[in-house]
């Protein structure tokens, strides 16, 4: 009977952080013929206490990213109530239990806590681990650009539009997927059409034009995208808009997803809507040479959406 190499986490996001500790995990498990699984949960816990969270994937994206990264399986449940209030002593037993009693080791990052109130630190899991005759690594802190490469620092960085270095830390371009939705139709209107992206529970970049790609049905196409109120026409809500650049696609109702590459320019508002559209006209240039620069380092085909 295989034993089970357990790596805990969120994972949102999966950067290279989480990714570091997928990969030690795996290693570990794979060279004892042993299964590597990712426990995670569906939802981020601040939900169940502060209510809405914003993600930087989807539950299917972050899936992908972990078995690419190379665990075996992800094995997720909903953070609730009756999990939180699990005390720490109890849990090491309650996760060999979910695996048969086959768990082998257990893999978390440095700064990992667990159980009521998050009172459980690496220390004591150590602890437990021990008594029990289970394995602990605990992987050190791992720093992008000098700093903590962490789901927070990816998510300041995003709010205030600086994809690059978000992309640095993710080890890929920040991708919003979601459905396209109906919004004022004026850019078809003048000939230069967007798709109004519902990116659900993820995080907007900072208001802005950005040079993105667009997957759709398998191919990626060059885009622009902008993120925010639209000022020109009147827009009052937040709302993240994609030009696929030289195509015209039916995307209502289809789901895509755009890869953030670099920003281009502030949100502003225009006197006219003339003077918006030559504007789209310029970001339109300028975004094409960064998606040219971008096709040979960035996915070929539609990403983990």
């Amino acid at each position: 009977m295989n034993r089970t190499v357990v790596a805990l986490g969120m994972f949102d996001g999966v950067h290279t952080g989480h990714r570091t500790l997928l990969k030690r995990a795996a290693a570990l498990a794979h060279e004892n013929g042993d299964l590597a699984v990712a426990f995670t949960y569906d939802n981020h816990p601040k939900e169940l206490f502060s209510g809405a969270f914003s993600y930087l994937c989807t539950k299917e994206q972050r899936d992908a990213l972990i078995l690419a990264a190379g665990c075996d399986r992800v094995d997720s449940i909903p953070f609730d109530a009756a999990f939180a209030a699990m005390a720490p002593e109890a849990f090491p037993d309650w996760l060999n239990a979910r695996y048969g009693g086959t768990v082998a080791a257990i893999v978390v990052g440095f700064d990992y806590r667990f159980g009521a109130k998050a009172a459980g630190d690496v220390t004591l899991l150590g602890s437990l681990c021990e008594k029990r005759g289970i394995r602990l690594e605990v992987i050190d802190e791992v720093k992008v650009d000098g700093k903590p490469c962490a789901s927070t620092e990816i998510r300041s960085a995003i709010r205030e539009g600086d994809v690059e270095r978000a992309e640095r830390m993710l080890e890929r371009p920040y991708t919003l997927c979601g459905t396209v939705v109906h919004a004022k139709a004026l850019g078809r209107r003048f000939d230069r059409p967007t798709a109004n992206l519902d990116a659900g529970a993820q995080i907007l970049p900072g208001d802005g034009v950005y040079a993105t790609f667009l997957f759709f049905d398998g191919t990626r196409y060059d885009a622009v995208t902008n993120v925010g109120m639209n000022p020109t026409v009147g827009g009052r809500t937040r709302t993240a808009e994609t030009h696929v650049i030289g195509e015209r696609l039916d995307l209502y109702g289809k789901r895509v997803c755009v890869a953030f590459l670099k920003r281009l320019r502030d949100e502003k508002k225009f006197e006219t809507k003339e003077l918006l559209f030559r504007q789209i006209d310029a970001d339109v240039t300028e975004a094409k040479k960064v998606c040219e620069t971008r096709k040979k380092s960035v996915y070929n085909s539609e990403p983990l959406c």
